[in-house]
């Protein structure tokens, strides 16, 4: 299973939702997210021109999102009238042993662990909410999702407190690749932390009816 792939079952793990299933444009997934603005999902495996164009040709409904994991230049042109390229993305990897996080005193962080999601919260020591981050398991391969930091906390570690802690349980569960998909905000700390590039994310949205 290629790594797109993977993340896919561990984010539909984070988030909740059903497996992703597989899609009739093969190779392909699928997964429902049930939202107004995202009714589902296609994480495509085959990249190439005439699969991407194909993809996007079989959607007939709206808020259909299509992932494609390749160079941007490659797939926009193949992008249909009316269709919205979502801001660039970065699927990154690593192993276990990250880089540990700064010690951060004034914050407790409480982690809730369920079979296949774990959900880490830190609050200041006045009790507000600081940071949060999520993390969806499939098999070996752990997922991190929606690493948030409030505003009024940013760069005091928080968002590698709450990876390094996450990490930390999903390493008692067996774990031993970690992939996450990165927005621009993210990808520099994510590549301080110690993970590398695996590919762009091309993700399009359907238009509406």
């Amino acid at each position: 299973m290629n790594d797109h792939f993977q993340w896919a079952f561990g984010y539909c793990a984070a988030r909740g939702y059903a497996h992703p299933v597989a899609a009739t444009m093969s190779p392909a997934l699928w997964f429902d997210a049930g939202k107004p603005d995202q009714a589902g999902r296609f994480i495509l495996g085959d990249t190439s021109g005439e699969a991407v164009a194909a993809a996007f040709a079989a959607v007939d409904a709206p808020y259909i999102y299509v992932d494609i994991a390749a160079p941007r230049d490659t797939i926009l042109p193949h992008v249909p009238p009316r269709w919205q390229p979502r801001d660039p993305m970065w699927l990154m990897a690593a192993g276990t042993d990250m880089s540990p996080a700064r010690p951060t005193p004034d914050f407790i962080i409480e982690v809730d662990e369920g079979d296949d999601r774990f959900e880490a919260v830190a609050r200041h020591s006045d009790g507000s909410l600081a940071a949060r981050g999520v993390l969806g398991i499939h098999g070996t391969v752990a997922v991190y999702d929606q690493i948030v930091t409030e505003a009024q906390f940013g760069r005091r570690g928080l968002g590698s407190a709450i990876m390094a802690e996450l990490g930390r349980r999903a390493l008692g569960r067996g774990v031993t690749d970690c992939l996450l998909v990165a927005t621009a905000d993210g990808k520099a700390l994510y590549e301080r932390l110690g993970w590398t590039l695996r590919s762009d994310i091309v993700s399009v949205i359907s238009p509406p009816a």
